[in-house]
């Protein structure tokens, strides 16, 4: 992924080499930043005003305080794609850098989506004991999912599970995790894990199509039983899982099915 040439900082758009800070600031030592995001795809964004809302419970959360209300991170949005490139991942970061005020940076990135050979026939992810801190709060404080994203990569896996103390699977070092089991889609506990935009409208999809759905601990010790997994990210949509440890969980079943082809036609909709 590379990042395009202009970030936008507080309002002014500056060129990507000069949007720098010292390294003695709150953000950097101290973990004290949070951040989001976006797909933006032919100048539009998938669930942009979720995404800036989640960010302003982050911004709670790490007791940041934050100067531009809803309408100009709007408005900052469109003005970085407008500068960049009309496809991406947009990147808004709220920092500590010893202002009265956080300081804000969008800036934008390529990406590259999944496969339709992962899609068709699910990913391999490895298991990573390791607790992200405050999932609540999408904070800068992101030293266990790197990780164990870069556990995955020595492993030639895609991604990697995070198991928590109490042996429960929580989330992926950079997504969301469903299984279903029994029939019954289930994902880990409120509070358990930072919950994506994309694991929100799964769960609305979900309870729209009559899928029996439960919020509960997701032992490891059952993935054996599992009959389906799946992940959910910004990039990724709904990505079925094939392998999770040892374990070949085999190809998407039909729930998983459902809901990826549910969350694509959702997402096209608000492409227009």
């Amino acid at each position: 992924m590379s990042v395009y040439d202009y970030i936008l900082h507080n309002g002014r758009m500056i060129p990507k080499e000069e949007a720098c800070f010292p390294v003695f600031t709150p953000s950097l030592v101290g973990a004290l930043g949070v951040y989001e995001t976006i797909l933006v795809k032919s100048g539009r964004y998938v669930a942009l005003e979720e995404h800036l809302e989640r960010l302003f419970q982050s911004v709670e959360g790490a007791q940041l305080r934050l100067k531009p209300n809803m309408d100009t991170l709007l408005k900052w949005s469109f003005l970085t794609a407008m500068a960049n490139n009309p496809d991406g991942l947009m990147r808004v970061l709220v920092m500590d850098l010893g202002n009265p005020y956080a300081d804000v940076y969008f800036y934008e990135k390529s990406y590259t989506p999944p496969s339709p050979e992962e899609y068709a026939n699910g990913v391999s992810v490895i298991l990573y004991h390791g607790e992200r801190a405050m999932p609540l709060v999408k904070s800068f404080n992101t030293l266990v999912p790197g990780l164990a994203r870069k556990a995955a990569q020595a492993a030639g896996a895609h991604d990697a599970f995070l198991i928590n103390r109490d042996g429960n699977v929580t989330e992926g070092s950079n997504c969301n995790v469903f299984v279903v089991q029994d029939g019954v889609l289930a994902a880990p506990p409120f509070g358990d894990v930072l919950e994506g935009t994309v694991m929100r409208r799964v769960m609305t999809l979900a309870e729209e199509l009559g899928i029996s759905f439960q919020r509960r601990p997701l032992p490891a010790a059952e993935i054996p039983q599992w009959d389906e997994a799946f992940i959910t990210s910004t990039r990724r949509g709904v990505l079925p899982v094939r392998r999770a440890g040892d374990v070949e969980i085999g190809p998407p079943g039909p729930i998983t099915r459902q809901l990826h082809e549910a969350y694509f036609t959702w997402e096209k909709k608000q492409l227009g």
